[in-house]
């Protein structure tokens, strides 16, 4: 939905400096320990790739699956750089993936699932994937919370476009709230459900990560028919504003880690 082009890839390497630090300590708690068999699902540049790798060791092995030839064939050059003959490269949608039976000890997802349509169907081929006692773990959104201050109704309209251009190609801004239920009823026992939210000014890390989202994305949202030129207008220019104001501060979504074990 958001592309594979080059300012993706630099939203999206942002994405990972500024939320990084909250995905590894959630390896951490997870404790990914050499030997362990982990599938990255959905992949994407592969910006966890060397993180799972020196947790499982080459005693371990990792399955990448994306659906980007691009970013694929940027990580199969990555991969062939470290010599890492553990690491397995899957160019698919995960829609259509063969995920087999009890393969997995770990089943990462970061940013994933809040894009795909029938995610129930998804946890649970998921959950059969899992070996007994594995993990799928998830970090996605429940997305309320997000805000601009001083408060701002072009804003608004874009956080309202963003959530209804999710929706209007099958994903969900609020998947994170659901997975509890939606593991549980794929036998799952969640274990983990930690809330994340990042706050700052114009100069922060937060603020930055939302500086190279929305007014990329809003455009395409517009031509979408989910926000008026006007409210774009609108939203720009209190923008603007907020990122010359010292006082101004950015919340951001909840960041959801939730983790169920088989």
């Amino acid at each position: 939905m958001l592309g594979t082009g080059e300012s993706e890839l630099a939203r999206l390497r942002l994405q990972h400096q500024v939320w990084g630090p909250v995905s590894e300590h959630f390896l951490d708690r997870l404790h990914v320990d050499p030997g362990m068999a982990v599938l990255d699902l959905g992949c994407g540049p592969g910006f966890l790739l060397d993180s799972l790798h020196s947790r499982i060791g080459r005693r371990g092995s990792i399955t990448a699956l994306d659906a980007s030839p691009a970013w694929m064939a940027s990580l199969a050059r990555h991969v062939g750089e470290r010599g890492w003959t553990n690491v397995h490269l899957v160019v698919k949608r995960i829609q259509e993936a063969d995920l087999g039976q009890e393969r997995y000890d770990l089943i990462f997802a970061r940013w994933v699932l809040s894009f795909l349509p029938d995610v129930p169907d998804l946890v649970v081929r998921l959950a059969r994937a899992l070996k007994p006692g594995g993990v799928l773990a998830v970090e996605d959104y429940n997305h309320e919370g997000v805000s601009l201050f001083p408060e701002s109704e072009g804003f608004r309209a874009a956080i309202r476009a963003t959530r209804a251009w999710y929706a209007s190609k099958g994903g969900d801004t609020f998947i994170a709230a659901r997975l509890p239920g939606i593991m549980r009823r794929a036998s799952l026992d969640v274990y983990e459900f930690t809330p994340h939210v990042l706050c700052g000014g114009p100069d922060s890390p937060a603020f930055a990560w939302a500086d190279a989202f929305f007014p990329h994305h809003t455009p395409k949202m517009v031509a979408a028919g989910l926000l008026a030129p006007a409210e774009h207008e609108q939203f720009v220019r209190e923008w603007e504003e907020r990122k010359r104001d010292g006082d101004a501060r950015f919340f951001s979504p909840i960041l959801m880690d939730v983790a169920g074990r088989k």
